[in-house]
């Protein structure tokens, strides 16, 4: 099995943002790339954003050309500025042509004039009842077919035939207004023989509909099986991180001897202060008197530490003798 690096292209599902407030759209299967860059030439090329490159540039090389002084110095820089910002706005408006629909009043988006021409939108089929769920469905399951983890594991042709698929079933479905619109219409007419055409038309139209659920439901059994496969990439990436964290631990082995050299610490110490205390005749420590007369801080003191009591006698011997002692 070919792990298989997903071509540069034009992905089918984008996020764009359209008079009317954001919608995701699938764009035409049949539109080649060298059309999708001539739009975005022609995007980045739009008449106002090209005479404000010429009238900058123009009046840069007036200001070059007329000699020193600051007329000619805030003219040079107001014409760079001038073709800067033209420059800028041409490459962000062609970067953005399939994400951005907003042109203003008077002024349709090119791409948008004619409904599955380029693309078809979610909200282009939510008068169709029912059938708009399918098609949002539809969409998104293309998108996550197109942009998962697993596609880099099946046929790169799997996904654009699902692509293709789902184009057709949008398109065929987009050809059902004029029937739904007369099954409408005739189901008003109180003749008996024009509601048998009602019914026709009905029936046809239920056909297609039937169809859009099957293809859902198909798009939906692919991406059940790549997210079965996602899940199982995930679990396999997450058991190498664990397996690489855990063997950087330190060992049981380290760490038993560290638990075993703490251990005698506190008997160590308190053997030696007991010796100090002996020599020094300081008297009895607090936790050796009642317990009434014991401040709350040493209340709290371990009583581990009245356990070395009797390992004190040899520390003090040696402390008597000057040793262990600094």
């Amino acid at each position: 099995m070919k792990h298989h690096k997903p071509p540069d292209a034009v992905m089918p599902v984008r996020a764009a943002t359209f008079p009317d407030g954001p919608d995701s759209v699938l764009l035409n299967p049949d539109i080649p790339q060298a059309r999708w860059r001539g739009e975005r030439v022609r995007a980045g090329l739009r008449p106002r954003i090209v005479l404000t490159g010429l009238a900058g540039a123009a009046l840069a090389a007036l200001a070059a050309a007329s000699g020193s002084g600051f007329a000619a110095v805030f003219a040079l820089g107001a014409g760079g500025l001038a073709l800067g910002v033209s420059l800028f706005a041409g490459w962000y408006s062609a970067a953005r042509v399939l994400a951005d629909h907003r042109h203003g009043r008077g002024s349709p988006c090119r791409l948008d004039r004619v409904r599955g021409e380029f693309f078809f939108r979610s909200r282009d089929f939510t008068d169709l009842g029912t059938a708009s769920y399918a098609v949002r469905t539809l969409i998104a399951g293309v998108g996550e077919l197109h942009c998962g983890p697993a596609r880099a594991w099946i046929d790169p042709g799997v996904p654009r035939e699902v692509h293709r698929v789902a184009w057709q079933a949008l398109c065929c479905l987009d050809r059902t207004r004029a029937a739904r619109d007369l099954a409408h219409e005739l189901a008003d007419d109180p003749d008996s023989a024009v509601g048998e055409l009602a019914a026709a038309a009905r029936e046809a139209v239920t056909v297609i509909d039937d169809a859009l659920d099957e293809i859902v439901r198909h798009v939906h059994g692919c991406l059940v099986l790549t997210r079965a496969w996602e899940a199982k990439l995930r679990h396999g990436e997450l058991a190498v991180r664990t397996d690489h964290i855990l063997a950087a631990l330190p060992g049981d082995a380290e760490v038993r001897r560290l638990s075993e050299a703490a251990e005698a610490l506190p008997q160590n110490v308190f053997a030696y202060i007991t010796a100090a205390r002996d020599i020094t005749g300081t008297g009895a420590f607090p936790w050796k008197r009642p317990p009434s007369s014991w401040s709350r801080l040493l209340r709290i003191l371990p009583r581990g530490l009245s356990r070395g009591a009797g390992s004190g006698t040899a520390p003090a011997r040696r402390v008597q003798s000057g040793e262990g002692l600094s």
